[in-house]
């Protein structure tokens, strides 16, 4: 039974419950809203890719940044909780290296040697290249780096439009691992509260400098605000006994209304749309959905292709179509991908377990054109 449901803990602040009582890591419903945040993804890329027009917005961001900002903060919450709770630092990184890197794999080959042949035959007016899938498969093979890699191969696709640039943000993932990972360190953990505020005011003064435009806009400066959500969500697991969840979810609500009817959404919203993210995790009856297949992922690396695809094949469809077509290629393809690269490839982590952990996903972003 989850804590929001059992009788005040001993010792529990008489002022409200608190978030580690509120939230259960082993029962909630972050599946269902990493699902969620996936759809919207593909959703809100739906209008760049499709043809139709801009991303729709609120407070300065899109669908799917929103969507990409809340997978970031639960990441942050469940990879903090992993390596803190006695994981240790090669377990820890072997179990997310092979949670995000095979599905991650296998997607960048289809797209390379599958689906960029594949839109030519159904009318693109481009031609395929085997030595350009070669290069897109060497230069993204490292988590679709920044400045490095290649979203394009050959003239498949239109130009100015890009195979799977969703990926991009895997790399800021796994940066975030990798700083989680040294944060488990017995020799700094004492000072781990402090890293992480320091890293978040960081991450926010980022943000702040390139929505001030101090700093000119770039694939970088898209990543700051997904790693302040990173760590706000590690903040929440650090600070979990302590945080009062009425007042915080109340303070939340309110800075991030106020981010979204300023257009600051971009500098303000990581830490209070987590809070809220959690907590809906933590209260919404939706605990059955994706236990035995947690499908999020798989639909987010396999969204843009296939829609790349429908629309090189279908490129008048009206909206409700041309994501009823997306979603029916899509979701088979997340089902296959989680059945059959994800699922082993996390069976090959439980050897040896440190304590229980629900899975974590990479986290989602959208499309360059519409980020």
């Amino acid at each position: 039974m989850s804590g929001y449901l059992q009788p005040p803990l001993k010792g529990q602040r008489r002022s409200g419950i608190v978030l580690g009582d509120l939230f259960d890591p082993k029962n909630n419903s972050l599946n269902a809203i990493r699902l969620m945040f996936a759809c919207l993804v593909v959703v809100s890329h739906a209008w760049v890719i499709g043809g139709i027009g801009e991303e729709p917005e609120l407070g300065g961001r899109t669908l799917g940044a929103w969507s990409v900002l809340g997978f970031f903060g639960i990441s942050g919450y469940l990879i903090t909780r992993s390596r803190l709770n006695g994981q240790p630092a090669a377990r820890f990184f072997r179990a997310r290296f092979l949670r995000i890197y095979p599905g991650f794999l296998v997607a960048l080959l289809l797209v390379a040697f599958a689906f960029a042949p594949l839109s030519v035959v159904l009318g693109s007016s481009g031609s395929f290249a085997f030595g350009e899938s070669l290069s897109y498969v060497a230069r993204n093979l490292l988590f679709y780096p920044p400045i490095v890699s290649q979203p394009t191969i050959g003239t498949t696709l239109a130009e100015g439009e890009i195979w799977n640039g969703a990926l991009w943000s895997l790399f800021w993932e796994a940066c975030c691992y990798l700083g989680i990972g040294i944060l488990g360190i017995a020799a700094i953990r004492a000072r781990r509260s402090i890293l992480l505020v320091l890293a978040f005011l960081g991450a926010t003064g980022a943000s702040l400098a390139a929505h001030t435009g101090l700093v000119p806009p770039s694939e970088l400066t898209l990543a700051p605000p997904l790693v302040a959500a990173f760590i706000g969500g590690a903040l929440l697991y650090v600070h979990a006994q302590r945080i009062r969840v009425l007042p915080v979810l109340a303070a939340s609500a309110v800075l991030l209304l106020v981010c979204i009817l300023t257009g600051t959404a971009t500098v303000l919203a990581p830490l209070p749309f987590t809070v809220i993210v959690f907590v809906l995790g933590a209260v919404l009856p939706l605990r059955g959905i994706g236990t035995k297949r947690d499908l999020s992922y798989g639909i987010y690396i396999y969204g843009v292709p296939v829609q790349n695809l429908v629309e090189v094949r279908f490129p008048e469809l009206p909206l409700p179509a041309y994501l009823l077509l997306a979603f029916a290629f899509v979701v088979p393809l997340a089902w296959a991908s989680f059945t059959w690269i994800e699922a082993p490839a996390m069976r090959l982590k439980g050897r040896g377990k440190a304590p229980a952990e629900q899975p974590g996903v990479a986290a989602p972003v959208p499309a360059r054109a519409g980020g």
